[in-house]
Order: C-alpha cells, then sequence, then structure tokens
C-alpha cells in the first residue's frame, strides 16, 4: 500500500492523474507480532553460531550481541575508533544521525577485536573485510543453516535483540537497555521486556 500511494503521489505530482484511491484506506492488522518480529539469538543459538564462525564472522556476531551494533554501525567502524586497553575498554561508533557514541567492550569482544586487527593489517581503516550490509545478511544466513539455527524473523538485527534482551535480564533495568543500544526514547526499549519474558513459566503453576 505504501508503494502504490508513493507511486500514485509521484504521478499526481507530474500531472498524469488526479486519482488518490488509497487516501482514506487502511492497511490490514500485520498478524505477527513485534515480538516475532526480527526476535533475538538464543544464548544456545550464539553458542552454536560462534562455534561454527570463521574470525570475521565470530566478530561481527560479537559485535552485534554483546555491543547491540546495527549492521550500517559494524560497516562504518573504524580501527581508529577502538580503545581497548586499559580497565574499560570501549569502542566509538557513528549511531543514527551521525551521532558519535561510546560502546562498552566486553572482554570476549574484545579478545576478538585485537586478534582481528592484528591478523588484517591489509584491509585499511575499517574494521571489518565486508563492505555491505547484504555480504553479512548472506553469511549469517549460511552459517545458521551450518549451526542448525533458524535465521528467519532473526535476520542480522537479532544479534542486537540479543544484546538488548540479555542486558534487560541481568539488570531488570530499561535505563540499562536504553543506554546499552543507544536509543533515543525508553518505549524503544520496553520490547525487550517482552523478549526475556518469552518461555518463563506460567506465575501461577505452583499454586
Amino acid at each position: 500500500m505504501t508503494a502504490a500511494r508513493c507511486v500514485l503521489a509521484a504521478l499526481r505530482w507530474a500531472g498524469a492523474t488526479d486519482a488518490a484511491p488509497f487516501t482514506d484506506v487502511r492497511a490490514a492488522r500485520d498478524p505477527v507480532t513485534k515480538t516475532e518480529k526480527r526476535g533475538p539469538y538464543s544464548d544456545a543459538d550464539l553458542v552454536k553460531l560462534l562455534a561454527k564462525a570463521d574470525p570475521q564472522q565470530r566478530l561481527w556476531i560479537l559485535l552485534g550481541a554483546h555491543t547491540g551494533l546495527r549492521v550500517s554501525e559494524m560497516l562504518s567502524l573504524r580501527r581508529a575508533d577502538l580503545h581497548l586497553t586499559g580497565d574499560e575498554p570501549y569502542l566509538i561508533v557513528d549511531g543514527k544521525g551521525g551521532k558519535r557514541q561510546s560502546v562498552p567492550v566486553s572482554p570476549t569482544l574484545g579478545a576478538a577485536l585485537k586478534a582481528w586487527v592484528a591478523m588484517t593489517p591489509q584491509v585499511g581503516e575499517r574494521v571489518l573485510a565486508v563492505t555491505t550490509s547484504r555480504a553479512i545478511e548472506i553469511s549469517l544466513s549460511k552459517l545458521c543453516v551450518e549451526a542448525g539455527v533458524e535465521y528467519g524473523r532473526k535476520h542480522v538485527h537479532g544479534l542486537r535483540h540479543s544484546a538488548g534482551t540479555r542486558v534487560y535480564v541481568e539488570t531488570k533495568d530499561l535505563l540499562e537497555v536504553r543506554d546499552h543500544l543507544r536509543h533515543r526514547d525508553i518505549t524503544s526499549s520496553e520490547i525487550y521486556v517482552e523478549y526475556a519474558r518469552k518461555g518463563k513459566p506460567n506465575v501461577n503453576r505452583d499454586w
């Protein structure tokens, strides 16, 4: 419907038609709930993926699942923005709206970053050797098949959802989720409560 409206708007702008048949039409309600769209990979899924991953795959899995980076942020990440020494290593990402933000690095990710940077001096200023989101999507989908992990309804963005879910499970603090994923508004963080509650036993199971 959005595509049809855009086409007709362009035709009206060009003077080819005056028709606007979709002005008062509402799109059908999506039967798939928000929590079923691009949900998180479970801890067990991540273990399986990391066991099959090559060094670069391991890196972007951890960038997504530990720091919550979006694909665009992974691809734009520069080696000069890695600060891996000291007690609290971090990296700087170019977030939405061009805002540069600091993101804490886990020990596991820090070790993977150091190893990758040392073995790939030929890559240049960027951290990753891959240059397109499509390349990461194809790589992850194939890796999921090899590892026996469902890719559908998770995709690459599901790694970011894994990070947000884990933060909420461990802290029960939506502000921590907001800060870790760099959300502008805490309402964007609320879905991680739903992700965390999935699979929990019924509250009255022992009544």
